[in-house]
């Protein structure tokens, strides 16, 4: 590995001059002759890595903006290798790229949707064929500061790591690939600029409409500094050699707060963002054909009825199990409305309906039979939940049993038929229309729940084999991918999440330890789509204003590249189980980050969210942007924009499926996932003392879970009446005694 500095001027975003020195990791002075600055490096010794300081020093003036780079530079490049950058970038986006309008829809001719290459937009990518291509991002296009790749001949890693500002600037980050010399450079700079061209997503100047473009010109630029002035760039460089590409994304993620450890906050309690969603929730999402919408704007289709994806089946969940009187009744009408007006005749669920009329999930252009397979895969986990806890509950689910049978027979149809589920079908000829994608991988859970319930050992051989599948034509490659139906077979945190879901589904049904392996990898490819720092914000931003925490939130996908709150659309209760499955008290690390951001979200009365269309969401409102990037343009940065959307869903499972303090008597463990404090004053054998405490301006109900994670049983589908209940004012503390 080599490593280089150099000082680049510009005009606009455009390369004026360049003075570039190749350097060794230690001490070192270096003094530009083309510029008035000198570079003081100093270095420190970490596992596997170094930390590299170096300090930009300036004796005069500059002229004309610049910008000031360290470099990292792989020899014997091989097209072969996994490129990462945390957010954005899977294996380099190696994709067949085309410039399609949004929202895209690529169907591959008749004889190919099994066979033909995956398909992105025009969005970041190294180029399948070209011997050079580049991606140039900023810090806040990411969910981590960092870029890196895995070598599959060598079998070792190497990343570069960096803050996301620096100097008031926020940093960038380049891949430069040149098969021709077979060389690849990863660059860290200050100021971040993208050279020439960027990422832009909306409607295009060039006239070719609203779309996804990876040409757009460039808004960056270099800056200025005065005589006297000095930056340091700090970079932490990390190479770990004979690793597999599992063992990779683990040392990524256990390095990539090395530099910016988030800060711990204290905003809303689960409770009360549950309570104002679950208000908002009857007031406006309840239709009178007797269902749960997905939105508000009824005039639009896609905000009636979704199913899965986006809430349509999972948004009733919560309700059945926290609720004992008209959410609880409405989340069971739900259920009736589903699978006796939104079934076809085929078995499948259709993806969209409003207002006595069915779509397609293919938009324009296709029939109303077209299928997001994801969305089945999604309801079908969902309503087994809710079969189960109906069953467990005494409750008849006589009348759900045939319909929802015909739903997993659908899914088993369509695998025994294609040795694959694809991304889009048709529902009435059940062909697969658009494969090979990881999207519908939700099944595999979804299937493992179903024989279950249904006692079904055909259900569980599906599920299995479905779960080899995947394995081994994506987990095992790194990457999860086409779950979102507007993104083409794209990389995106929704397949992981789902993948995740999914394995620790199919352990906890199986007890095989394959299982949990594969559970365990796809947890670290999930959570790097987190975000793992506190973006600084433009301080003029709503989001600067309202002191918002980014570190948690969870990046969307290679394309849509904002951060959200919260996973689309699951709790993350996997990571509770995978910590119950195995000790490992990561997990719940990795959960309280999700969980505790989301709900500094929620829009309040008391504290009402701004968007940038100048008004304020409403009451009990969650909106899916958290702008890091300026892919929609700088003005969004830190901005919301106003609607209902889904992380008003993933916020209500937290609450039943996220406990406010989890206590593990086997191991003794405690964890606060909630907006509350918590200390142990005694452990007894069948008891734990705690002092609770709540700082925040609001009244809640905190929930707490005694586990005994030896116990393989008791935390499985549904245990939130296994929580207890405490309420706990604004600014009080109690003592509390829980009991196993």
């Amino acid at each position: 590995m080599r490593y280089s500095i150099m000082c680049k001027s510009f005009n606009g975003s455009e390369v004026l001059d360049c003075e570039k020195f190749s350097v060794n990791l230690e001490n070192s002075q270096y003094t530009f002759s083309c510029y008035p600055c000198s570079a003081s490096i100093t270095t420190h010794t970490l596992p596997h890595g170094q930390r590299v300081d170096i300090t930009l020093s300036f004796h005069e003036d500059t002229r004309v903006p610049m910008n000031f780079s360290f470099s990292m530079e792989a020899g014997q490049w091989e097209k072969g290798n996994y490129v990462l950058m945390p957010g954005a970038v899977y294996n380099g986006n190696r994709f067949t790229s085309l410039p399609l309008p949004y929202p895209p829809y690529y169907a591959p001719p008749q004889n190919g949707p099994l066979t033909d290459a995956e398909v992105i937009t025009s969005i970041p990518h190294l180029d399948i064929k070209k011997t050079k291509s580049r991606i140039s991002l900023l810090s806040g296009d990411m969910a981590s500061s960092l870029c890196g790749f895995y070598d599959l001949n060598d079998q070792s890693g190497s990343v570069l790591l960096s803050e996301h500002q620096c100097g008031g600037y926020y940093t960038g980050f380049t891949v430069d690939e040149n098969q021709v010399d077979r060389q690849a450079s990863f660059v860290l700079s200050v100021p971040g600029v993208r050279e020439n061209t960027q990422y832009f997503f909306g409607d295009q100047n060039d006239g070719q409409g609203f779309c996804p473009d990876v040409s757009a010109p460039s808004q960056d630029t270099g800056a200025l500094f005065k005589q006297g002035e000095t930056l340091t760039l700090t970079a932490c460089v990390f190479h770990w050699q004979q690793i597999s590409l599992p063992d990779f994304f683990k040392q990524v993620n256990g390095s990539k707060t090395t530099l910016e450890i988030p800060e711990h906050f204290y905003n809303v309690p689960f409770y009360k963002a549950y309570i104002s969603i679950k208000e908002k929730y009857q007031r406006e999402n309840f239709i009178e054909e007797g269902y749960y919408s997905v939105g508000t704007d009824w005039n639009i289709p896609q905000q009636c009825w979704q199913a899965g994806w986006i809430g349509g089946g999972m948004n009733s969940y919560p309700f059945l199990l926290e609720d004992t009187s008209e959410a609880r009744q409405r989340a069971l009408s739900t259920l009736r409305f589903i699978f006796s007006r939104l079934q076809h005749p085929s078995g499948w669920v259709f993806g969209m309906y409003g207002n006595g009329k069915f779509y397609g999930d293919g938009f324009d252009s296709n029939s109303e039979t077209i299928l997001l397979v994801r969305k089945n895969a999604d309801l079908l986990y969902f309503v087994m939940k809710q079969l189960l806890w109906l069953s467990e509950n005494h409750q008849s689910t006589i009348e759900f049993k045939q319909p929802v049978k015909a739903l997993c027979d659908a899914f088993v149809r369509l695998f025994r038929k294609y040795g694959q589920l694809g991304q889009f079908i048709d529902m009435a000829t059940e062909e697969i229309v658009i494969g090979n994608s990881a999207g519908a991988c939700m099944a595999v859970g979804a299937l493992a729940l179903a024989s279950e319930y249904f006692q079904s050992a055909e259900y569980l051989n599906v599920a299995e084999r479905l779960g080899e599948y995947y394995y081994n034509n994506y987990l095992e490659k790194g990457m999860l991918n086409g779950c979102p139906g507007e993104i083409c077979q794209a990389p995106d945190s929704e397949a992981a999440f789902a993948m995740l879901e999914s394995y620790v589904q199919l352990y906890e049904t199986t007890r095989k330890s394959i299982w949990l392996s594969y559970a365990e990898y796809s947890c670290e490819i999930a959570m790097t789509w987190v975000m793992s720092y506190d973006f600084v914000f433009p301080a003029h931003s709503t989001a600067a204003k309202r002191s918002v925490h980014s570190s948690g939130t969870v990046f969307a996908n290679a394309q849509n590249k904002h951060s959200a709150p919260g996973i689309c659309t699951l709790s993350g209760n996997s990571l509770l189980k995978l910590f119950r499955f195995t000790g490992n008290a990561k997990y719940l690390q990795d959960l309280h980050a999700i969980a505790h951001s989301l709900p500094q979200y929620v829009s309040l009365e008391e504290d009402p969210e701004f968007t940038l269309e100048k008004k304020y969401l409403p009451p009990g409102y969650m909106n899916e942007r958290v702008q890091t990037s300026d892919w929609e343009g700088k003005e969004t940065v830190g901005e919301f924009l106003y609607g209902s959307n889904w992380p008003e869903v993933s916020m209500m499972l937290t609450f039943v499926e996220v406990p406010s303090i989890y206590v593990d008597f086997s191991s003794r463990t405690l964890q606060v996932f909630d907006h509350v404090e918590c200390f142990v004053t005694q452990w007894n054998q069948d008891s734990v003392h705690l002092e609770m405490y709540n700082p925040t301006a609001y009244s809640t109900m905190v929930t707490l879970l005694a586990d005994e994670r030896t116990n393989t049983k008791y935390v499985t589908h549904n245990y939130f009446e296994k929580m207890k209940t405490v309420p706990l004012s604004a600014g009080q503390r109690i003592p509390f005694e829980l009991k196993k």
